[in-house]
């Protein structure tokens, strides 16, 4: 009888080094926000199937972080703005807490609690910094502390709901808390979040999962060694004009990482997860120098290094790094990016069925099954927002068709590697990321190389005073600002793709980390430093000016489209980043009379058989355009739907891409403004939606509108 499928499953989980230097405090609140929902879930969901055995990854800056709220008596500024009696608000806190204190994902965290929802009606959807002044005038003292108690509250995942009652009783309740409601509520996230490290902890010791982890905070190793070692993946990008270059500092993030991870959970890890999957010889070398036993990455890297191997072949097995050296192992990008990107709005049914469904293929494919694995390896906290009630039935049903399953079984990273050592060796791994087989959300874009150049910089002043016999201590000092500087997630929202809302406070953080440096060594401040590194203010989207395309499936001319907004698969992704897509990019714009829509094909659209697209208009009562039967040999059918088919609309036509334009006089006309996202369903599976959550605007082609916006 063929054995099973090795199934190892690495949740990721890591947050920035939060931490203000020039205000001695965490400046942003995700570390524990983040605890009390996905670090607390995911824990309690493997608790609740013995069988199942998984690897979770954590950075050792993320567990610093949880420590020092815990133990060592830190705060961050969201949890003291909560803390404050709503009475004694002053303004500029008024003002910071309208701005911040919607920040989750509304369609699961915001919407579906009416108080929250009125709240944020209260205060305006999309709201500019001049507006602000305004809508605080709007709340009143109860306002202000029902706002503070739902943004704490919404975070509570489902773990902590059915473990403290106070939690389901405040949801309950609603409206109208009090000072003492409020407080016990901020002091059962405190005791939450205390239990973390402790948790995991008896939990790896009683051999129900494994830790990994990755270097201390976490930089992109690669980068780190030799910055110009992404010109290998990287060809055409320009890099900084100096190349970064300090492979002791990798060495000392990898060996720290490890060391602190010990002491915090009484045994080492023996397994890596470099930032980011980031990967080079180099780093296979300082990781078996450092003591890791394992490391994973991403099947690009493979597929570039194992030059004309088939995929299917080729990743679900292990291999050595370098004789007698570490065991790689490569994730399935595609399962990863499903659990992360695509199972959210789909039934827990429906999704597991899909996910078990392509593990089995992949089972009957495999010669000798239990020597084989399959690794999946995603965020282990983002993704979670997503689902309407946090991952609980995904998990339920997931973990419990594994863990019984005929043809599948899980394991962690550490016991299969111990069970299956590899013997065969890879040629030297390609240098580059998980992330499309390459370091571009890194390095190469002008602001990311700017970022990179103040970095540098940095790095000669501690080496040069490092020389001096009265300036070695504070240099050693100083080197400690810069490891927290070289971690990846400055660069990674720093110029394009990626942005946040808060992305400010990511600059002013890495480039308070560089300030410290000089201050460290009593020298002056570079006048660099002292401003944002690229544009201080995004620049207003360009409006859609009206344009008449061809609908005939193909990119005609380059002006058919001119008017139209482009979103990128890129843009897609923000925290987490979507490796593979079905589409590569979305225009969407206007004509005198329609709506016009433009879906460019993805790696993966091609492969597909059995796509449907959803254009789905927002508000109630708002109808649908179900798009299929589209390949190049047949006009596809594009149907208007309400509860029912109500009728065909002719302008749709797919060959190289696919065009469609939708008549604004089928819309309902009481708003200015068409809110609308695109849906691909592959049966009755959602595979992907753009945007990822909320929706795009386009406005109505009024006379008023299209006299003030053409273009000849």
């Amino acid at each position: 009888m063929a054995g099973k499928l090795n199934v190892c499953f690495l949740w990721h989980m890591h947050q920035p080094y939060y931490r203000d230097p020039s205000r001695n405090r965490y400046s942003l609140p995700w570390v524990r926000l983040h605890g009390i929902k996905g670090y607390y879930d995911m824990l309690a969901a493997v608790k609740k199937f013995p069988q199942i055995h998984v690897t979770f990854n954590f950075t050792p800056c993320l567990v610093k972080q949880i420590a020092d709220l815990t133990t060592g008596g830190e705060s961050d500024l969201y949890f003291e703005l909560s803390q404050k009696p709503a009475e004694e608000l002053d303004e500029d806190e008024q003002l910071l807490i309208l701005r911040r204190f919607f920040s989750a994902n509304w369609e699961t965290m915001v919407l579906r609690y009416p108080r929250y929802r009125d709240l944020l009606h209260r205060r305006g959807r999309y709201i500019t910094p001049v507006d602000l002044p305004g809508a605080r005038r709007r709340f009143s003292p109860a306002d202000w502390r029902d706002l503070q108690v739902w943004f704490n509250l919404t975070w509570f995942g489902w773990a902590a709901e059915a473990e403290y009652p106070l939690i389901a009783e405040l949801r309950q309740k609603g409206r109208e808390f009090t000072e003492p409601e409020k407080q016990s509520l901020l002091h059962l996230q405190q005791e939450l979040l205390g239990k973390i490290i402790a948790s995991y902890r008896q939990a790896w010791k009683s051999g129900l999962l494994e830790i990994s982890t990755s270097p201390f905070y976490h930089p992109i190793l690669p980068l780190v060694i030799a910055g110009y070692s992404a010109k290998i993946s990287q060809p055409q990008d320009e890099m900084p004009p100096h190349e970064f270059m300090r492979p002791g500092d990798a060495r000392e993030q990898l060996q720290r990482g490890r060391n602190y991870m010990e002491q915090q959970f009484g045994q080492a890890p023996t397994g890596l997860w470099p930032s980011e999957g980031s990967v080079s010889p180099a780093v296979c070398e300082l990781a078996d120098e450092a003591g890791f036993e394992w490391l994973a990455t991403d099947e690009a890297v493979l597929l570039a290094t194992a030059t004309g191997a088939k995929r299917e072949d080729a990743i679900y097995q292990s291999y050595r790094a370098f004789r007698d050296g570490p065991t790689l192992i490569f994730r399935d990008r595609f399962l990863s990016d499903a659990i992360g990107f695509r199972y959210a709005r789909n039934t827990a049914k429906q999704a597991v069925d899909d996910f078990v469904g392509h593990l089995e293929n992949i089972a009957a494919a495999q010669k000798q099954p239990d020597t084989a694995l399959a690794a999946i390896i995603l965020d282990g906290e983002n993704a979670w927002e997503y689902f309407p009630d946090g991952g609980l039935c995904f998990f339920e049903e997931l973990y419990g068709r594994l863990s019984d399953h005929p043809k599948l079984k899980t394991s962690t990273v550490g016991d299969y590697v111990a069970r299956h050592p590899s013997k065969k060796v890879i040629p030297p791994i390609f240098p580059a990321s998980w992330i499309r087989g390459s370091f571009r959300i890194w390095i190469g874009d002008p602001v990311k190389n700017a970022a990179w150049e103040r970095l540098r910089e940095a790095a000669e002043v501690i080496d040069q005073n490092s020389k001096l016999m009265d300036k070695q201590k504070a240099a050693a000092q100083a080197q400690e600002w810069l490891y927290i500087a070289e971690g990846s997630d400055w660069f990674w929202w720093y110029g394009e793709p990626n942005n946040s809302d808060f992305d400010a406070e990511f600059d002013q953080l890495f480039r308070f980390n560089l300030i410290q440096i000089y201050k460290e060594l009593g020298l002056d401040i570079p006048e660099n430093l002292l401003k944002p590194i690229g544009p201080e203010v995004l620049a207003e989207e360009v409006p859609l000016f009206p344009m008449q395309p061809q609908i005939d499936g193909r990119n005609t001319n380059y002006y058919e489209w001119i008017g139209a907004r482009e979103v990128r698969s890129g843009d897609y992704s923000g925290s987490m980043n979507l490796s593979t897509s079905f589409l590569e990019k979305l225009y969407y714009g206007l004509s005198e009379t329609h709506l016009c829509l433009r879906l460019d094909p993805g790696e993966h659209f091609a492969a597909q058989d059995n796509l449907r697209i959803i254009v789905r208009f927002m508000g109630p009562g708002q109808p649908l355009l179900r798009v299929q039967n589209f390949t190049p040999r047949h006009k596809p059918h594009a149907i208007w739907c309400w509860e029912k088919p109500v009728c065909e609309i002719a302008d749709v036509a797919f060959d190289q891409i696919l065009e469609i334009a939708i008549p604004f006089s089928l819309l309902p006309s009481d708003r200015e403004e068409v809110y609308f996202a695109v849906l691909i369903k592959k049966g009755d599976l959602e595979v992907e939606r753009w945007p990822r959550e909320g929706s795009y605007v386009c406005p109505r082609p009024t006379p008023e509108y299209l006299a003030q916006n053409w273009v000849i």
